[in-house]
């Protein structure tokens, strides 16, 4: 599961939003990774030395962590998201290419790349080989979508032996099927506006509009891949145009919250409740990270100050798990 936007402000900043939708609870925290940061992937055990910081969504799993979403000191953002039944891997390993397990190759680009444009340069000598993530036990079936401070907004899909970069023409992605499948259903929705239908004669019968919100009728409400990239696109492309950074996240929190999962709503075949977990927004001009857990409506941010940049070790900011009510009696 899991929803993500992208959207400009006014004043030219960048937002790459998401929501986390999973079964299992991933308890993450906004967590800080240091330049040079060291880490090994699973798949050759070669050690790698993280050239930038940056601060996501993560959690530590043994010896190692899983992030899943966050921007680095040189303005980069990246989500990773679902695509279960369309993401394929290689089986093995490459002598000609650089392998990454699918839940490493976020902290490979976070901690390496400055671009998009420099990404292009280098996606296609990179392969995702199938190796289960910790504590998961199974192979992470993933696509990215990847965002920096000129506005572009691309995607990787693993759908080929080679990996290759996605346009991104509205800025949405969801999860199965493919990126080019949700863009296209896009026309079956052509009747959905913001502006109320004028009333209609049907013989002697004048049909008025019950109240406002005629124009969302068709706007489905379901839970589904399709049914989450329809409201989010359609519900980006009609909101009021954010001023600034702050009115900005708000706008993201607000589309974003017409596809979050309550506990209890979408039922895996074992029971167990897929929901979101947490919201996060990214800004990719102040390097700055928002959350918001389930439990928890009240947003904390972290910003890659000057200071937390020249940390040298790890740092998880732990968010709280209660309500956090502003009591005004």
């Amino acid at each position: 599961m899991c929803t993500s936007i992208f959207l400009k402000t006014l004043d030219s900043h960048h937002l790459l939003s998401r929501t986390m939708d999973f079964s299992f609870p991933l308890d993450p925290n906004p967590t800080f990774f240091p330049r040079k940061y060291n880490w090994s992937d699973i798949v050759s055990d070669k050690n790698y030395e993280n050239k930038f910081s940056f601060v996501g969504a993560g959690r530590q799993l043994g010896s190692s962590y899983f992030v899943a979403d966050g921007v680095n000191e040189k303005g980069l953002s990246m989500a990773e998201l679902y695509l279960p039944g369309d993401a394929k891997y290689q089986q093995s390993a490459s002598a000609d290419k650089t392998s990454f397990a699918p839940h490493e190759f976020i902290i490979w680009v976070l901690g390496n790349i400055s671009t998009v444009a420099e990404l292009r340069t280098v996606v296609s000598s990179i392969e995702i080989v199938e190796k289960e993530a910790p504590l998961l036990n199974f192979v992470t079936p993933l696509h990215w979508i990847i965002t920096d401070e000129t506005g572009e907004s691309v995607v990787i899909e693993p759908t080929s032996d080679t990996l290759f970069i996605k346009e991104n023409p509205v800025d949405v992605m969801t999860n199965s099927p493919v990126l080019e499948w949700h863009v296209t259903n896009l026309r079956n929705y052509l009747n959905v506006q913001p502006k109320q239908f004028a009333p209609m004669e049907i013989g002697e019968f004048e049909a008025t509009p019950f109240s406002q919100g005629t124009g969302s009728l068709g706007l489905p409400g379901g839970y589904t891949p399709p049914e989450r990239f329809i409201r989010a696109a359609i519900l980006k492309e009609f909101s009021e145009p954010a001023k600034d950074e702050t009115d900005g996240v708000n706008s993201c929190f607000h589309i974003l919250s017409s596809v979050r999962i309550p506990k209890g709503v979408v039922l895996k075949a074992d029971n167990t409740s897929d929901y979101s977990q947490y919201v996060g927004v990214m800004c990719n001009e102040t390097r700055s990270y928002y959350f918001t857990n389930y439990e928890n409506h009240r947003i904390s941010k972290v910003t890659l100050t000057d200071e937390l940049i020249n940390s040298d070790k790890v740092i998880t900011f732990n968010v709280a798990h209660e309500e956090d009510f502003a009591e005004l009696n």
